[in-house]
């Protein structure tokens, strides 16, 4: 009998690194040193150990800032920016600026990474004026909980949004209608009821909003002794 017998070859492995090797390597620890490379190295390191990796952005007007936080206000939403040591500063023409050049009043849009707190730590905020990128005109679908007795305005609370409420004033210029079109007036409107309201800011009163129309999604036609009752 024949026995075949197959022998291997094994490569020897140089464990003396090469001249390229060495030059890599110079060059890698070379960029190590580099602040530049390092920045970006902890932004890295940042991001794999942020609680979320998707970028988030807010906009809103600065209520509260000093060198560690930022705390802005939008159609009555808070939120808080946390800046970060190597934020991005720019100014409403979009050139280079610095986080004392912003003060209570500026709009702002930051943008970074959110935390389990719910609070976004900034990597880039820019200067932007509110007026010119929103449409002042909203639409809420909400539930008259509170009708002031002594003034045109009453407290909604959205459907979508529960934590969240409007304020809403009328006035005699506001258009009001029952879901099939047909116009009413506000002695139809009372606590409890559902409506879609188009609003805009009240210039003149914080966290107010003037309503141009009302549609009174549970109004219905009935006897003079099941009229809603006004309550303004």
């Amino acid at each position: 009998m024949l026995i075949n017998i197959f022998t291997t070859k094994i490569l020897a492995v140089d464990a003396t690194p090469s001249a390229d090797q060495n030059k890599v390597q110079d060059i890698i620890n070379a960029l190590k040193q580099n602040p530049a490379v390092q920045q970006v190295i902890k932004e890295k390191l940042n991001l794999i150990n942020s609680p979320s990796t998707k970028p988030k952005s807010f906009i809103g007007t600065i209520v509260q800032i000093n060198d560690q936080q930022i705390s802005i206000n939008y159609q009555n939403n808070s939120q808080t920016i946390l800046i970060d040591s190597n934020v991005a500063y720019f100014d409403i023409k979009h050139n280079k600026s610095k986080l004392t050049n912003f003060k209570i009043g500026q709009d702002i849009l930051a943008m970074g990474y959110l935390d389990q707190n719910n609070q976004l730590t900034a990597k880039r905020i820019v200067a932007i004026d509110l007026k010119t990128l929103e449409n002042k005109n909203q639409v809420i679908n909400g539930k008259i909980v509170d009708i002031s007795q002594s003034s045109p305005i009453m407290v909604i609370i959205p459907i979508q949004n529960k934590n969240t409420q409007y304020q809403i004033k009328t006035d005699s210029n506001t258009l009001i209608f029952d879901q099939n079109n047909n116009k009413i007036t506000s002695k139809n409107i009372t606590v409890g009821q559902k409506i879609i309201a188009i609003i805009q800011p009240d210039l003149k009163i914080t966290k107010t909003f003037d309503v141009s129309k009302i549609i009174n999604l549970d109004f219905k036609i009935s006897s003079p002794s099941a009229t809603p009752t006004t309550k303004q």
